[in-house]
This record gives structure tokens, sequence and C-alpha cells, in this order.
């Protein structure tokens, strides 16, 4: 079976250097079997790692032990960890392999298994596609035929990057989450002036993307927090155009409890300049905020 026939696939060119890589990932081990396994996994996480980047996600580097080669013949992984979004589990394969195995000590702490089809001649590699969840409570069998294409690989990384929860509690000992800003790093005057209309002790805000729902046009999610007392904080969350001067008409601001019931929602109207919502949170409750067009969705989750 040919996969690259079945499913779309992103090629990455084995050069000297990811070789030399290999080499010295694989040296020192005295079993043949096990130095080629190392081997192709080092191929297969070099070839993740290209691809990750080239997509501008960034990659963590240096990471001994996973690196330790005398580590990896005892161990069966090869991850790829992506900045502030998890570890990547990277399978090398064959063309003619139909059938992969997850081991039980990647099939918990991973947020997306890839496979990477290596051709005989080791000089290049193609990516053709991920599953985002296994079962845990086995070793899972995943068939290559059933995979998810690389193109939603993509989406779903934006989704969980985007989803990085939020500790409120944090910020009000000023340790901001990383990829929010404050309101004049992100808005321009014109939208400062629209969110700027009431006083609140903490305010920030973070560009998101709903993809072609928006024709790429970007909008900001803003959390305006204000402490009422020791146990219960008042917010408010926005959404606002960044780069237009109204949002897009049926754009849905959604809260929704620890549980993923809706509570509370607003919806933007023809020449809205903002949407939002209002709403008091005990310390230590959780929930999340979804914007919604279309069939997009990017859901930001909190912790007060």
């Amino acid at each position: 079976m040919n996969i690259n026939n079945q499913q779309d696939s992103f090629k990455v060119f084995l050069s000297y250097s990811a070789h030399d890589i290999a080499k010295k990932q694989s040296q020192g081990i005295c079993s043949t079997e096990a130095t080629k396994k190392v081997y192709l996994n080092s191929l297969a996480t070099y070839a993740v790692d290209y691809y990750l980047n080239c997509m501008s996600f960034e990659t963590v580097k240096d990471r001994d032990s996973s690196q330790n080669p005398w580590m990896q013949t005892f161990i069966n992984t090869a991850d790829v960890e992506v900045k502030n979004i998890g570890k990547i589990e990277c399978f090398p394969v064959s063309q003619n392999t139909k059938y992969c195995q997850i081991p039980q000590e990647v099939a918990s702490d991973r947020i997306a298994y890839i496979f990477v089809q290596i051709n005989p001649s080791l000089d290049e590699a193609h990516i053709i596609g991920f599953t985002p969840n296994v079962n845990v409570q086995s070793a899972p069998t995943i068939a290559l035929n059933q995979l998810q294409s690389v193109d939603n690989l993509l989406e779903y990384l934006t989704q969980k990057e985007q989803a990085a929860i939020v500790n409120i509690s944090q910020w009000m000992q000023e340790l901001i989450t990383e990829g929010w800003q404050n309101l004049e790093n992100i808005l321009n005057p014109q939208q400062l002036a629209f969110v700027r209309s009431r006083q609140f002790s903490i305010t920030q805000a973070r560009k998101i993307d709903l993809g072609l729902q928006l024709d790429s046009t970007p909008i900001a999610l803003v959390a305006r927090v204000a402490s009422e007392n020791e146990d219960t904080i008042n917010m408010t969350i926005q959404a606002c155009p960044l780069e237009s001067t109204y949002l897009p008409q049926g754009l849905e601001l959604i809260v929704n409890d620890e549980n993923g019931v809706s509570v509370l929602n607003a919806t933007s109207r023809e020449h809205d300049n903002w949407v939002e919502v209002t709403l008091s949170a005990q310390v230590g409750e959780k929930f999340s905020v979804d914007i919604c067009l279309g069939e997009s969705k990017v859901t930001q989750e909190f912790i007060v």
C-alpha cells in the first residue's frame, strides 16, 4: 500500500545534516536493531521539527533526556516538543506499513501522534498524517489509512496553542499568560477608544484567528478583570476587530461553565465595533469562552 496516494503529505528532504544528527544519536549502541530504530526515529523527528518550523511553530531544542541514545534503546520514544503546546510523538514507517502500535509509555502525555514515511534510500521523508489522541488503557493500534490529514494538523495545533489556559489569580500577581499583551500593544487608537469605557484593574488582549471565515482578518479577544473581594472577581470578555472598524455580523461570544454548559452569550450585529459578555467568578472556578463564526471556533479556557 502506498500511503502517499491515499492522503496528503508534506515532503522533507533528509539532508546530510539530518543524517549527521541521526548518526550521533545512534552511536555507541551495540544492538543492530536498536541502532536502526534510533536512527529512523531521529530522521522522523528531524522531518517533523523541520515541518513545524516551516509552519511557524516554535519547537523546544536541546532536550538531553529525550535525545539520549542509551535511553532510547529501552524506551521506544521519538518526540518533538512544541513550545506552549506540548509533545508530539513521531513514528517512522515504510511505504508498506498498514498499522502502527502506540507504546504505552507515550500513550498518555502526547498531544498528537505524527506518522512519517521514510523512503528506502533514506533521502526523503513524507509526513503522511496524524491522530490526536489514543486510548491510554492499552497499547492501541493505528490504521494508517485512517489518519487525519496534514492540513488538519495545522488547525489542530493552532487551536491547542490558542486554548492555553489563563490563570486569572496569576494575572493578579502580574504573571501574565504568554501570548497576552497590553491593549496598547495590540489595538489601534480607534479600537482603544471603543473598549476603554470602564476602569478595570487588569486588561489584557490576545490575537485570535478564525481562519477563512474571516478572510484572514484577525480578531482580538480582550479580558478585563476587576477584583470584587478575595473570593470573587468580575470580568468583561470582549471581541473586537484588529484591522477593520466592524466585527463580522454573526460572530458569537459564548461563556461555558466547567462542565461545558453555555451560561452566557452575545452575538455581533451589523456595524458592531465589539461584542462582550460580563460575568462574576469565584476563586478556583473554571470556565471557557468560545469565539465562533460559522463553522469556525476558537476556545479559550480560564481559571480564577
